[in-house]
């Protein structure tokens, strides 16, 4: 997505006048947007917007992780970008400051569709005591500016281009920019195996003079998945690293400078729990923990998974579905159900294969498998909390959680 809109802004401006006529905004207000676009350039000619991930588009509730974005920019430095972003996303809610420096659980799960463990608890009071000492408030959510300036009509030779990943088609500022604007899709392959990175890999390195080597490529994508935000900072901060001294950053370097970001990474234990899979699960954990994952998050991650399953086993099983339901009867009867429950909700219905393929996982498990699992997650959250030894607590209640059996 950042390629397509670099080359649409190439297209769009002379290199010679980009320093002065391109605005890259992010984290920024409507109003600021609107602002932007209704101020002139520095010289004649056109001048071109750009708004990345822009909060105010993006859903109440419903998103893969919420706090994914907030997170990149605060790994890679850029705090301040980090700070707007979340005060923004607590401003959805009607929540403000005092929100991030003391966070509840309860509350952001209610209205923000956010599960937070203690480590997110943690970043969130972080990111608090950051706006505190900065003086940061939260940005102005009224779109009516924006949404103004669009009927009049932008000044002439001015552009707005927006970067997003997701957005809420239903508000009124997005129907505007729809139906003004062109929408152009860019799909990222999700399946790790299928993910190819080497394209963006030699566009990145091509201006530092860099390669990157195959395992070392094979390794980044295991950790940044299909970020490509992410993987664009850690090539440049691997390529500043290597320096002067090689011209081939290597999976040593990549061991030691990046860590798991994968905005999937939950899902492939996920994955690995709704298979049954304990050796996947046991994997993920070592390759975690390895990284200084802190185990109670880890814990956290699987405790949500299992209470997720189990959930849906006993709603599925109220509404007279079983294991041998048929993918065309759930399509039918059981997508209804969920269309129900999202309008409710305010959130969007997901595809229909990922919803099969969820109620296949939970359906692996009777009942009382998963709150056998239940248990043994409350077990290991009581050892963790008393100095049990992370990586043993963590394999012995997988054990539990995935075997079969009375």
């Amino acid at each position: 997505m950042r390629k397509a809109s670099d080359e649409l802004v190439a297209k769009l401006l002379p290199k010679a006048m980009a320093g002065l006529n391109l605005a890259v905004l992010e984290g920024a207000s409507p109003a600021e947007v609107a602002r932007d676009l209704a101020t002139a350039p520095m010289f004649r000619g056109r001048k071109v917007v750009v708004v990345r991930d822009p909060e105010f588009l993006q859903p109440k509730k419903g998103r893969a992780d919420g706090l994914s974005k907030i997170k990149d920019a605060w790994n890679v430095g850029r705090r301040r970008v980090a700070a707007n972003r979340a005060l923004a996303l607590m401003a959805k809610a009607g929540f403000g400051l005092e929100m991030l420096l003391a966070p509840d659980p309860e509350a952001l799960a209610r209205e923000l569709d956010l599960e937070t463990e203690e480590a997110d608890a943690a970043f969130l009071k972080a990111l608090g005591e950051f706006c505190q000492a900065e003086g940061l408030t939260a940005p102005e959510g009224d779109t009516r500016a924006l949404e103004a300036l669009l009927e009049k009509g932008l000044p002439k030779d001015h552009h707005l281009i927006v970067e997003a990943q997701q957005i809420d088609s239903r508000t009124a500022l997005a129907k505007k920019l729809l139906k003004m604007g062109v929408s152009v899709e860019h799909k990222v392959e999700r399946e790790l195996r299928k993910l190819d990175i080497r394209a963006v890999v030699a566009d990145v390195l091509k201006p530092f003079k860099k390669r990157l080597a195959p395992e070392g490529e094979q390794l980044l994508k295991d950790l940044c998945g299909g970020n490509m935000r992410l993987l664009q900072s850690e090539l440049e901060k691997l390529a500043v690293y290597v320096g002067d001294e090689r011209p081939t950053i290597e999976a040593a370097d990549v061991r030691l400078l990046v860590r798991r970001a994968r905005e999937e990474e939950f899902r492939e234990i996920a994955d690995a729990i709704g298979a049954r899979n304990l050796k996947a699960a046991i994997h993920y954990v070592e390759v975690a923990l390895d990284q200084e994952e802190p185990a109670l998050r880890i814990h956290g991650a699987i405790a949500s998974i299992v209470r997720r399953l189990l959930e849906d086993r006993m709603r599925w099983g109220a509404l007279g579905f079983g294991a041998r339901t048929t993918q065309r009867e759930f399509n039918g009867r059981g997508m209804e159900a969920l269309a129900e429950e999202a309008k409710e909700r305010g959130t969007r219905v997901p595809h229909p294969f990922v919803c099969w393929l969820g109620f296949q996982a939970c359906m692996r498990f009777e009942p009382r498998e998963l709150v056998r699992a239940l248990l043994a997650v409350a077990q290991a959250d009581v050892e963790l909390k008393s100095g049990g030894v992370g990586r043993l607590v963590l394999e012995r209640m997988l054990f539990k959680v995935c075997q079969r059996g009375a």
